[in-house]
């Protein structure tokens, strides 16, 4: 069977409302592949063509003087012939688009569908922009975000490789879920931070503004309020829940500007390596300490480094293409 008899057998069968999921959906493939209009609307009005004609009763309205009547009648005739006839084919097109109606979440992934997009960032580079919900993202350096042209379906889902920190406009009908490796973010509204860097041993979710539950593929999802933060390890997928009261200075942070209030030496470091993707060796007399001040992290390498050791009264240098920090 050629493609043209197979369209006018899965016409039939839709029109008597018998289609199977699978035989609507070659049906519309073969509409789209049937590029002709004269010989789809041909088709189409096929069907009308065959059903019984319209009679003129009631087509002439009663106001109209006799004498006008019956001269006018046969030009009448003729552009009512003619306007059934487009209005058949017309009118059989519509009835496609009223089914297709029904069928419409289908029918659109077909004719189409959802495309899944990526936006990359590369060393020390950040990106702002605005997802089709009007959701609005901070995407951090040597991050990616995969997410669809717009959201279809009853979920907004996107997937998450580094760090970004997210606006989520809010739809109670559909939450929005962050996939990052082991762990999924859901949420309706909110501000909050995900760092979910792959060579990092821990997944952070930092919650500046309202409520999102977190959980493992396999676990019962923990929630977490406003100035909490829930921190997993990957290797023993164990998920620990604590407050964070500093949580307004990730509004700061999607800018590159990060403040410190006593932070380990070593998560400094730790952040360093995450934003501009350098290997930084730290000498172990220095793991101890604790650094207090504000890194511009927009700024080369050399500048943050250089900041560092004069708060930290230690330098820094190069060696094998790592930087060395010492006393």
């Amino acid at each position: 069977m050629d493609k043209k008899e197979e369209l006018k057998l899965l016409y039939q069968l839709y029109l008597t409302n018998q289609c199977s999921s699978a035989e609507l959906e070659r049906f519309f493939s073969l509409i789209r592949e049937n590029q002709d209009d004269d010989e789809l609307i041909g088709l189409l009005s096929a069907t009308w063509d065959r059903t019984e004609a319209i009679p003129e009763t009631g087509l002439i309205p009663p106001f109209l003087p006799e004498k006008e009547i019956t001269q006018s009648k046969p030009m009448l005739t003729r552009r009512i012939s003619y306007s059934l006839r487009q209005f058949a084919a017309a009118a059989a097109i519509l009835l496609v688009l009223g089914g297709a109606y029904l069928y419409r979440a289908q029918i659109s992934q077909i004719v189409n569908p959802v495309q899944q997009l990526e936006t990359f960032s590369k060393n020390a580079e950040r990106k702002q922009f605005i997802l089709a919900d009007g959701t609005r993202v901070w995407l951090s350096p040597n991050s990616k975000l995969t997410y669809p042209d717009r959201f279809n379906d009853d979920k907004r889902i996107v997937s998450l490789d580094g760090e970004a920190f997210f606006e989520v406009t809010h739809d109670a009908a559909r939450p929005f879920i962050i996939q990052s490796e082991q762990i999924s973010t859901t949420v309706l509204g909110t501000s909050f931070n995900v760092s979910a860097y792959k060579d990092q041993q821990e997944i952070n979710v930092t919650l500046v503004t309202g409520k999102v539950a977190v959980a493992l593929k396999s676990s019962v999802p923990v929630i977490i309020t406003s100035n909490q933060r829930i921190t997993i390890d990957k290797s023993s997928e164990k998920i620990t829940k604590t407050d964070f009261p500093d949580a307004e200075d990730f509004l700061n942070r999607r800018l590159g500007l990060f403040d410190y209030k006593g932070i380990p030496f070593r998560n400094v470091i730790t952040d360093l390596e995450s934003q501009y993707h350098s290997k930084i060796s730290l000498s172990p007399d220095l793991d101890p300490g604790k650094f207090y001040g504000q890194l511009d992290m927009t700024v080369p390498i050399e500048q943050c480094l250089n900041k560092l050791s004069t708060v930290m009264e230690v330098s820094w240098k190069k060696e094998g293409g790592q930087y060395v920090i010492v006393r």
